[in-house]
């Protein structure tokens, strides 16, 4: 059976089925949610049967998953693989990953590493300490917006038209216990703060016993690369005794590409 060709925008030959595919993976890497089948058949403009073989096939060879309950699909651990092999490839996160990996080896904190993703704060890269540290922190996790100190900063220190979605959702959920606001004054007043002060601190917020600080990494151009929040024991990471370590954080965050 010969193969479909399709002109792509810049006139070359390509291969219509994996532009198809792209576009599946597409909607299933913006999804905030694992997707139904009838959602992705809609969003290729395909039949469920047409859809559903290439989602075997994805989750096949990883790059979708299904999850056994509800029967829905996701993104698959080779995607999360490709996703942070061309996020490795980018200078400016590169130096990000060599900057946390020398500050673990000067303090011993955890070092946890940031960008924003289609779903919000996701977590690329932890350089781990030999803290006893109970980290929950994984490759991939999406930190809340309001309830991490890594959320802060990137609701300081990126425009609102990427992270307002976000704070809405969160400020409207029923459970407000775990936010560090409430409504929109207080959020104002606090966001002034962390970008008054440069990071964010997190003080057993989510997590007995465990703080974080989070800082901006800015380009040169003061665009914001990522996110960098050293997380150990709440008697090294605070205000007071840890005062000495998160002004070397702050320092190496201010220093960072320039």
């Amino acid at each position: 059976m010969k193969k479909q060709a399709a002109k792509t925008d810049d006139g070359r030959t390509g291969v219509k089925a994996v532009e198809v595919a792209g576009r599946i993976l597409d909607l299933l890497a913006r999804a905030e949610e694992p997707v139904a089948l009838r959602d992705v058949a809609a969003a290729g403009h395909m039949s469920p049967g047409k859809a559903h073989r290439y989602l075997a096939s994805f989750v096949a060879s990883g790059l979708a998953r299904q999850d056994a309950a509800t029967r829905r699909y996701a993104l698959g651990p080779l995607s999360m693989r490709l996703g942070l092999a061309a996020l490795s490839s980018h200078q400016p996160l590169r130096d990000a990953i060599a900057l946390m990996r020398e500050l673990r080896n000067r303090l011993d904190e955890t070092m946890v590493l940031s960008v924003w993703g289609a779903q919000g704060p996701t977590v690329v890269h932890v350089e781990e300490s030999s803290q006893p540290v109970i980290m929950t922190m994984r490759i991939g996790a999406v930190l809340p917006m309001l309830a991490t100190a890594t959320g802060l900063v990137f609701a300081a220190f990126l425009p609102q038209h990427f992270t307002e979605p976000l704070i809405a959702d969160a400020l409207k959920a029923g459970d407000s216990t775990n936010l560090f606001a409430r409504n929109r004054a207080e959020l104002r007043r606090l966001l002034a703060a962390v970008r008054a002060q440069g990071y964010a601190y997190n003080h057993g917020h989510l997590m007995r016993g465990v703080s974080a600080a989070a800082f901006p990494l800015l380009e040169r151009s003061s665009k914001l690369v990522g996110v960098m929040a050293a997380m150990g024991r709440d008697d090294r990471i605070n205000l007071d005794r840890g005062a000495g370590l998160i002004a070397q954080l702050m320092d190496a965050a201010r220093n960072f590409n320039r």
